[in-house]
C-alpha cells in the first residue's frame, strides 16, 4: 500500500521524485549528508524494530512539503530507542528541506526551515532533480533478489561516470550483509553493486555477484 501511494504521489507531483540517498556529487552545501557516499552499515540486530518503510517516510515528506522532490532518505538512530526516518527534499528552485518521521510507529518529529544554500547550490540541486526519470520504488525493484531484506538509505545523486543515479543501500537481517547500489535514474540500469560483510559458509550465496566487499565486476561499469 506504502509503495503504491508513493507512487501515485510521485508521479503526481513531479516525474523526478524520490531517498535515497553512493559515490560524491559535486553538490555541496544543500545536499550535504545526501553526498557523501555509502552510508555506514546498519546494526541487522536493530532493523527488526523499524516498522515504517522508507516509502512511507518518503510519502510523509513529500505530504508536509508540497511540490517537492526526494533528494535522499536514510534510517539513523538504531542505536537508541527511537530510530529515525531522516529526508530531505527539494523545492523547483533547488530550497532544501529535512523532513524527520519515527521509524517505529510513523509520527512526525519534525520539518526543518529551509537549509543556508547559495544561490549556486540551489541551481544544482535543481538541475539534479530536473534529469531524473526513474522513481525511487522503480529504482528499488531492479535490485531485489530473494535475500532482500530492509532498505536504510535511497539517494539522489552523481554516481559512476557522472551519472545521475539512485544510490540505495540494503540491510540483511539473517546474514548481516549490507547491499550497496546505484540504478541510473534515467535509463533505470543497475551501473554498480557492492556488498559488504562475509556470507556464513552454511548460507546460500544471495549477495550480489562478485566478491563481498568489492565491486561486482560484471555489472559494474
Amino acid at each position: 500500500m506504502a509503495r503504491a501511494l508513493l507512487s501515485r504521489a510521485a508521479r503526481r507531483r513531479t516525474r523526478a521524485v524520490a531517498v535515497s540517498g553512493l559515490a560524491a556529487v559535486a553538490v555541496t552545501g544543500a545536499l550535504g549528508a545526501a553526498c557523501s557516499g555509502p552510508p555506514a552499515a546498519k546494526n541487522p540486530e536493530a532493523l527488526p524494530r523499524v516498522e515504517i518503510r522508507y516509502a512511507q517516510a518518503v510519502l510523509k515528506a513529500l505530504d508536509k512539503v508540497p511540490g517537492s522532490h526526494l533528494l535522499s532518505v536514510g534510517l539513523g538512530g538504531l542505536s537508541g530507542p527511537r530510530p529515525v526516518w531522516r529526508t530531505r527534499v527539494a523545492a523547483d528552485d533547488g530550497t532544501v528541506r529535512l523532513v524527520r518521521v519515527g521509524a517505529i510507529h510513523g509520527e512526525l518529529l519534525g520539518v526543518g526551515p529551509p537549509t543556508g544554500q547559495s544561490a549556486a547550490d540551489k541551481a544544482r540541486v535543481a538541475s539534479l532533480v530536473k534529469e531524473v526519470k526513474v522513481l525511487p520504488e522503480d529504482a528499488v525493484d531492479k535490485v531485489k533478489q530473494p535475500d532482500f531484506g530492509q532498505v536504510t538509505d535511497v539517494r539522489l545523486e552523481k554516481g559512476t561516470g557522472g551519472k545521475t543515479v539512485w544510490s540505495i543501500t540494503i540491510a540483511t537481517v539473517r546474514h548481516g550483509l549490507t547491499h550497496n547500489y546505484q540504478v541510473d535514474a534515467v535509463t533505470s540500469q543497475v551501473v554498480s553493486e557492492r556488498t559488504v560483510g562475509t556470507i556464513p559458509p552454511s548460507a546460500p550465496n544471495t549477495a550480489a555477484p562478485g566478491t563481498a566487499g568489492a565491486p561486482s565486476p560484471n555489472r559494474s561499469t
